[in-house]
């Protein structure tokens, strides 16, 4: 479910994997073993029918599945999700702007195709509502709810869990499990530190509904990459620290950024199509 591996590297070996990368100078270590962390491939899930039940447990358990997702990425490897598909279409079509509107992106749509029945085709109201949709990006307030946070707490989820049965109590037990990792996690930044490989590969892609659009974005996206030249099949290269206690405390967080890319696989199980 997960594209994911550890390589072992000595500083000659990485800079032979990032000797064409714009930004190789910024790799500067300070040891001479460096762990690798590779993505070699990349699978598409889509939650697709399994949604709806999800939706009838509570209006916000989509948008919590996918929220912990984003931050799980944001200590391990890159996955991509409906805000990255929004991000690359902000990007190509709405001059970087994730709530551009319709006038505003038509006006750099026509100066990019010179066609406006083209043009409307990429508008925000188009594809928003495709790539990202309300329920996942900013969904609807819930009446009496105190909690500050649009995604669900974790006393909520655990409270959800006792009322529920088969495929959402499951994807409750798994989405406790990440609060309680990230909670851990603090501010370590686990398979985040060290550099930047530029790879061209996430760990795996999870969308809504996969469609020919979606398909299409990821396919120009990755061939981008490859043709550039700069991309690798790695997401980090992060230096061993050269103390006792620095190596110790690298491992546990490696072993807490493990536990949760596990705990993310048993969810993609729960969930995908």
């Amino acid at each position: 479910m997960i594209s994911f591996g550890l390589d072992l590297f000595d500083t000659n070996a990485v800079n032979d994997v990032i000797q064409h990368q714009y930004d190789r100078e910024e790799f500067k270590p300070d040891s001479p073993l460096h762990l690798g962390v590779k993505l070699t491939d990349e699978w598409m899930h889509e939650i697709g029918v399994l949604a709806q039940p999800l939706r009838e447990a509570h209006p916000l358990l989509l948008y919590t599945l996918f929220n912990l997702v984003d931050r799980v990425s944001g200590k391990t490897v890159l996955f991509r999700t409906p805000g990255w598909f929004l991000c690359e279409a902000a990007c190509m079509h709405w001059a970087g702007d994730e709530s551009a509107s319709d006038e505003d992106a038509l006006e750099w749509l026509l100066e990019m195709y010179g066609d406006e029945e083209q043009s409307r085709r990429y508008l925000p109201s188009v594809l928003r509502p495709e790539l990202c949709p309300d329920e996942v990006r900013v969904p609807t307030k819930i009446g009496g709810r105190r909690a500050r946070l649009t995604a669900l707490s974790e006393r909520e989820l655990l409270e959800l869990h006792a009322v529920s049965t088969g495929m959402v109590a499951n994807v409750c037990r798994e989405l406790v499990a990440l609060h309680r990792l990230l909670r851990r996690a603090g501010k370590h930044e686990l398979f985040m530190a060290g550099y930047d490989a530029r790879p061209i590969y996430s760990g795996c892609t999870l969308v809504l509904e996969h469609t020919e659009r979606t398909g299409e974005m990821l396919d120009d996206h990755i061939n981008n990459e490859y043709q550039a030249g700069e991309a690798s099949e790695y997401s980090r290269f992060i230096s061993f620290s050269k103390t006792r206690q620095g190596i110790r405390e690298q491992y546990a967080q490696w072993r807490l950024a493990l536990r949760m890319l596990h705990h993310l696989d048993r969810l993609l199980a729960v969930v995908s199509t």
